[in-house]
């Protein structure tokens, strides 16, 4: 008999969506369920590549506002861990690229089993950008990927 896979690391791309909070909570019963390491990550594309601006005051700006918005749905994510029993490592990541290339490169340093994501984000105009981040995440993964609708 076939034994099922074991998804020792896990992880949980993130936006602050609906979707995504709902792939939280679903990789998170998967988490408890085979026991695995659960890393939610924020990956953040920078507009015209960090290095060109990395000095900047713009960048600056840019990027705390961005840890600003993100504070309050990273601790909520941390908050549905603890209250599960489960310590969720977050990870904010910031790419000059593409989202989805951001997610795959990190799935394959960290060793990823599996990856869950939100069919699509935050806004309607981002709902066609985003949904093909999970599109470019299915078709580079080095691993199983789980789309939650």
């Amino acid at each position: 008999m076939m034994q099922a896979s074991r998804f020792g690391n896990i992880l949980v791309a993130v936006d602050g969506s609906d979707q995504s909070m709902r792939a939280v909570d679903i990789a998170i019963s998967l988490a408890i369920k085979y026991d695995s390491v659960l890393t939610a990550l924020y990956a953040i594309h920078i507009p015209f590549g960090e290095r060109l601006y990395s000095r900047s005051i713009w960048y600056k700006d840019f990027i705390e506002d961005i840890r600003k918005d993100s504070g309050g749905w990273l601790a909520a994510i941390q908050k549905k861990g603890k209250e599960n029993g489960l310590e969720i490592e977050s990870r904010i990541r910031e790419t000059g690229e593409s989202v989805p290339a951001e997610i795959v490169r990190y799935a394959r340093e960290d060793k990823a089993d599996l990856i869950v994501i939100g069919s699509r984000g935050k806004s309607d105009l981002e709902k066609l950008i985003l949904g093909s981040v999970a599109a470019g995440v299915l078709s580079y993964a080095p691993c199983p990927v789980l789309v939650v609708r």
